[in-house]
């Protein structure tokens, strides 16, 4: 297994450290109740309170440091030497890389604090070796660290992904609030003309900052809930599905890890759900085939009119589990899950799908006949 990432590392030391019981409940992790959702309110809504707080010090303070360094330039900018540009450019920039490094590393902190928050509010004590695995997959999600590249229990999630959606992805989302900054500046002063001063426009990314952190800061909390109560809603959905079918044939067996890998493989992503998932699949039932390969959508879905109806609904139901799991419900997902109805002859329910996708990421009870009727 590759070393993991410093961050990753120091995160996991972080969020074990403090040992403090988690909130013990009656229900499981993933069904939150409501003095559970209070309590996930009252921690998400002051993180990114303090979030936003920390974009308008930062923007304010790189404002200030503008209009600091701007000195330099003397009364006419335009008129300015080469020397005193430079020096401008080094001032500036010196102060604004300070603020910066304060603000994330303070981001970063907090985040961590507010995970941990959100871990015990839910109930889930992650200070046990249990819970390793999830406490890792916790602190990549307050770093807003990728999710590993790797390929893990036979599952490439790059199989059918290209390198260059996958660079391109990634330099979106690097460029997203810079380029923001940018053309609110731009607005601004061809709003406003020649009153867009030097030390109005050195002020205009305080809304900015202070909306994005908010913003990214409840997306963070939001990935963190869901990756709190992704093992246990795997475990009980599989008690579900598996209820009147305790010991699946080597062909079915085949197929719901195959169900799992094409999930994995559409998003292009290995989600830490869907490793506990694969994990709890193997604990229950042992690896699959040898042989097979895991990750091969094409052969899933040529599968499926090869088992018996009833299997058939199984592959499903697994496959309806992987992908709700991890949040979302992605078009190639969606196509995939219509693919997969329409080879095992059973009549599409993308819309039943979606309704438990949202029933788990808001953290409500989902009753078996909910989960078996995706597939009927």
């Amino acid at each position: 297994m590759p070393a993991r990432p410093l961050l990753e590392r120091l995160g996991g030391r972080y969020l074990e450290s403090r040992k403090i019981a988690a909130a013990q409940a009656d229900d499981p992790i993933h069904v939150l109740n409501p003095v559970e959702r209070a309590g996930l309110l009252r921690v998400t809504r002051g993180a990114v309170l303090r979030a936003a707080l920390a974009g308008v010090i930062n923007a304010a303070a790189t404002g200030f440091g503008a209009l600091f360094a701007a000195g330099v330039l003397g009364q006419q900018p335009e008129q300015a030497t080469l020397l005193q540009h430079i020096s401008y450019w080094g001032l500036f920039g010196v102060l604004a890389l300070i603020a910066a490094v304060l603000e994330i590393a303070y981001l970063y902190w907090d985040g961590l604090r507010a995970v941990r928050e959100l871990s015990l509010v839910a109930g889930l004590q992650l200070d046990s070796m249990e819970n390793l695995d999830v406490r890792y997959a916790l602190a990549r999600a307050a770093f807003e660290l990728p999710n590993p590249p790797d390929a893990t229990f036979g599952v490439n999630p790059h199989r059918e992904a290209s390198k260059f959606t996958l660079a391109t992805a990634s330099l979106v989302y690097k460029l997203k609030i810079s380029v923001t900054n940018f053309i609110f500046k731009a607005i601004v002063e061809r709003a406003i003309g020649r009153l867009a001063t030097r030390s109005v426009l050195a002020f205009t990314a305080i809304p900015i900052n202070a909306a994005w952190n908010g913003l990214v800061c409840w997306f963070v909390l939001r990935e963190a809930r869901i990756r709190v109560m992704g093992p246990s809603a795997a475990c009980e959905m599989l008690d579900i599905i598996f209820a009147a079918e305790p010991a699946p044939s080597p062909a079915l067996l085949t197929s719901i890890h195959r169900a799992l890998g094409a999930a994995v493989v559409r998003t292009s992503e290995l989600h830490p759900n869907h490793i506990s998932l694969m994990r709890e699949l193997r604990l229950r039932f042992g690896e699959p085939p040898a042989g097979v390969e895991v990750d091969d959508t094409r052969a899933f879905l040529l599968s499926l009119p090869e088992l018996e109806p009833a299997e058939r609904r199984i592959a499903l139901r697994v496959l309806t589990v992987a992908a709700i799991l991890d949040g979302r419900l992605v078009k190639r997902e969606r196509r995939l899950l219509l693919e997969a109805y329409e080879a095992a002859s059973i009549t599409p329910a993308l819309e039943h799908v979606e309704r438990l996708r949202k029933a788990f990421v808001s953290g409500d009870p989902i009753l078996g006949s909910e989960l078996l009727a995706s597939a009927s």
